[in-house]
């Protein structure tokens, strides 16, 4: 009986040492070719991520350009008509006057007719926008409640905060982007603010088994 010689198979090799040199070339093969893989797929990555950055910049720049048009238009509307619209909302005319950067009794006097600056007109219409905007394309149904409510666990900064301080442009990321990463808002609102909020108080067991509290 005859036997056939394969041609591909190196001359006096044996079929296991034929069979263990063409694996061992096949996996290195594959070991180079998913390592490429690897490198194109985190330039594709590295892509992606410059291109979310890039959009989401001109989202917010957007955002931006709507509410300073919006506040525009609402500067043209009575006073008096701007801050009922923001107390039926739910804001105490405290935090109105605080957001608007004026104290309580200018704001009284502006609730019974006396004018106010155009800066203080255009101050209010912006907080105006700010919650037409949340209302109308983000529907947060309680801007004035979610307004309220702090960004995070750790510290008590809330979307007030930030518009007393006119930062509309980071309250204007919370409410129109998606899962938006409220440390990174803290961040650049108040550089610092962990550590400045660090709790200096630890929860523990203790030896009855029964949670204590204790400084750090």
């Amino acid at each position: 009986m005859s036997s056939k010689t394969d041609p591909s198979r190196p001359t006096g090799a044996s079929i296991v040492d034929y069979d263990i040199t063409t694996r061992t070339r096949t996996i290195a093969e594959w070991v180079e070719d998913t390592g490429h893989l690897r490198n194109q797929t985190s330039i594709i990555v590295s892509d992606s991520s410059n291109l979310h950055q890039s959009t989401q910049g001109l989202h917010n720049q957007a955002l931006i350009k709507l509410h300073r048009t919006k506040g525009s238009e609402l500067a043209k509307e009575p006073l008096i008509k701007l801050l009922e619209g923001l107390n039926s909302l739910g804001f105490s005319w405290q935090d109105i006057a605080r957001i608007s950067g004026v104290s309580v009794p200018a704001l009284r006097k502006w609730r019974h007719g006396y004018s106010a600056t155009g800066a203080n007109r255009q101050r209010v219409a912006m907080v105006v926008a700010f919650c037409r905007i949340a209302e109308e394309t983000y529907l947060i149904e309680d801007v004035a409640g979610w307004l309220e409510t702090p960004l995070h666990p750790s510290a008590p900064i809330t979307g007030l905060d930030l518009m007393a301080e006119q930062r509309f442009d980071l309250a204007l990321e919370l409410a129109g982007t998606w899962m938006q990463d409220p440390e990174s808002v803290l961040d650049r609102f108040e550089p610092g603010w962990k550590e400045k909020y660090a709790s200096q108080v630890e929860v523990f067991v203790a030896p009855d088994g029964l949670p204590g509290l204790r400084l750090t």
